[in-house]
């Protein structure tokens, strides 16, 4: 009877085991299919942001940044490789430890933790230190970005955060639409922690691309940044970021009319009026000449010049200015140790100015061609030194540079050298140049069009200067090749061509897609090619000049040029 009793309760409690696991087992489904609610969680939004002790989170142009910032006695730092980076203005001189920030009306230098700073010659003192180092990097205070740099700085706690809008940066904007309720959260969808609560016509900045989803990635206008339903948003629409001036403008010295130049190449400072006229006999509608007169002498910023005060004299007589030219092509001396020292680059610039002072020139021609990646910031700086060198005298600069390309010379930076040099020279030639291991033509009307276009995606046209060839170059096709693979090849005038092509029995024809006069000669049973630079091909270019409304032309080199090509260009002013 017992043992009975105890089978029966087994059995009966198995039942309902088995009863209620079936239930539970229902009811786990049962859960599973039914979709959660909103989350309503709020987010640990320093581990959401992944921020350390002390560290702030930057966004630059609505995008996080890899980087981030510090903060160091209760004021945030933002890193100076980044500042640097979106304004040049900021240029940290690694090899000195000092920090440099110049505009129109002075150079500022500071020193890493010290207040003490110098304002041109001044001795200053700032509240706290403006750069720190923290864990090895180097920071830059906010106060001073926001005083200085061409962005916009929003300051936010609880998280740590800043966020930077660059000028002109091209950013897509919309606002909250809906009355209440509008949540920014972590991810996605609703099942994620809320980061913000954020209310109706709260401007956001889409922080990702568009890509369809239901939800964008947003950034709000204090740095705030998550995922919202485009639910609650209005119609993202592209705007360019709007950054008020800073300080003084800068002043301008450019013509009031084209640039008509011609880069003028001597040898020697004893030069006579006689000579000089003789040289610009043939020239028609020229403004400017640029004779080149300055090289480097040594790495302390001595010059070596053939500055001469009657070639000015005589310039002058004949209604042209003289911007001369300064290179950096002296052998065995590297720019770079120049350019990167406070000294060095102080003493070229005073020896620069007080030559063309001297002589009573009338501006300065930059054509330093040999800048590389790691010598560029110190040659930005030392233009702009130049600048605050040359504002008062009245002397106009220029600088001559190569056909941009993101990939090779981008950080020659041409949008920055424009807001502080009157004119920024694309040398539109040297397509196919001395070292080029092809044959082709010096400045084909394509490269010449791609080059202005690339031109003026940075530069605006009323500040660029078409640089075009007065020569062209002799293709030896049968030669064996130079070292590196060089196609043996020599620049020539244009009579010269032109006497090469009729001594040797050559004929000219017209190739459309280069927009030149096209020979192929045999001298000595060898075959020579040549891309002719000439009147014809000179028209077209000055076409594209006048086609994008650029400041003017000017030419490489005096002498070099057929007389029919001072016809054209007086013709040419003249319509």
């Amino acid at each position: 009877m017992f043992k009975r009793s105890v089978s029966t309760i087994i059995i009966a409690i198995a039942a309902v085991c088995l009863l209620a696991g079936c239930v539970g087992k229902n009811q786990t489904n049962t859960t599973k299919e039914e979709p959660k609610g909103p989350s309503t969680e709020l987010s640990d939004l320093n581990k959401f942001y992944n921020l350390g002790q002390d560290e702030v989170m930057l966004m630059v142009d609505a995008r996080l940044s890899e980087s981030k910032g510090v903060i160091n006695n209760g004021n945030r730092y933002v890193p100076v490789s980044l500042i640097s980076d979106l304004d040049s203005r900021f240029y940290w001189n690694d090899i000195e430890q000092r920090m440099f920030v110049t505009n129109a009306d002075a150079r500022r230098i500071f020193r890493v933790g010290e207040t003490s700073y110098k304002e041109n010659d001044t001795d200053k003192t700032s509240s706290f230190p403006m750069v720190i180092r923290n864990n090895g990097e180097v920071y830059v205070s906010t106060e001073l970005i926001k005083e200085y740099g061409r962005m916009n700085v929003t300051e936010s706690a609880e998280p740590e955060r800043v966020s930077l809008i660059t000028s002109d940066a091209k950013i897509y904007r919309s606002t909250v639409k809906a009355e209440e309720g509008t949540i920014l959260r972590e991810g996605r969808d609703e099942t994620f922690p809320i980061v913000s609560e954020i209310t109706k016509d709260t401007v956001l900045y889409l922080a990702e691309n568009l890509t369809g989803n239901v939800w964008s990635k947003v950034m709000t206008e204090d740095g705030r940044w998550g995922y919202v339903s485009n639910l609650d948003t209005t119609t993202y629409s592209l705007i360019s970021a709007a950054v008020p001036a800073k300080g003084t403008p800068y002043t301008r010295h450019g013509l009031d009319e084209t640039v008509r130049m011609v880069w003028h190449q001597v040898g020697s400072a004893d030069i006579s009026e006689a000579d000089f006229k003789a040289a610009i006999k043939d020239t028609k509608s020229l403004n400017v000449i640029s004779p080149t007169w300055f090289s480097f002498k040594d790495t302390d910023g001595g010059i070596q010049s053939l500055a001469s005060a009657t070639y000015v004299k005589a310039a002058h007589a004949a209604g042209l200015k003289v911007w001369a030219l300064a290179d950096d092509f002296a052998k065995g001396i590297k720019g770079l140790d120049i350019l990167s020292s406070t000294e060095s680059r102080e003493a070229l610039i005073n020896n620069l100015v007080s030559e063309v002072t001297r002589v009573g020139a009338d501006g300065i021609n930059i054509d330093f061609e040999y800048i590389t990646k790691e010598s560029a910031p110190h040659f930005l700086q030392f233009l702009r030194e130049l600048y605050l060198a040359c504002k008062d005298k009245g002397l106009t600069i220029s600088t001559d540079n190569y056909y941009p390309n993101n990939d090779l010379n981008a950080y020659y930076r041409l949008r920055e050298q424009s807001e502080f040099v009157d004119y920024i020279i694309f040398m539109g030639y040297d397509e196919h140049y001395s070292k080029s291991k092809e044959a082709g033509s010096v400045a084909s009307i394509g490269f010449v069009k791609g080059g202005v276009k690339e031109m003026l995606a940075r530069v605006p046209a009323d500040r660029v200067v078409l640089g075009i060839p007065f020569f062209t170059r002799k293709w030896k096709m049968n030669e064996a090749l130079e070292e590196d693979g060089v196609v043996p090849n020599e620049a020539c005038s244009m009579d010269t061509v032109k006497k090469f092509i009729k001594d040797n029995g050559g004929t000219t024809t017209w190739n459309e897609e280069c927009g030149q006069n096209y020979a192929e000669v045999m001298e000595d049973g060898k075959l020579v090619k040549i891309w002719i630079e000439d009147s014809d091909s000179l028209k077209l270019k000055l076409d594209v000049m006048k086609e994008n409304n650029l400041a003017g032309f000017s030419a490489w080199k005096l002498g070099m040029e057929s007389k029919d090509v001072w016809s054209a260009i007086k013709s040419y002013f003249e319509e």
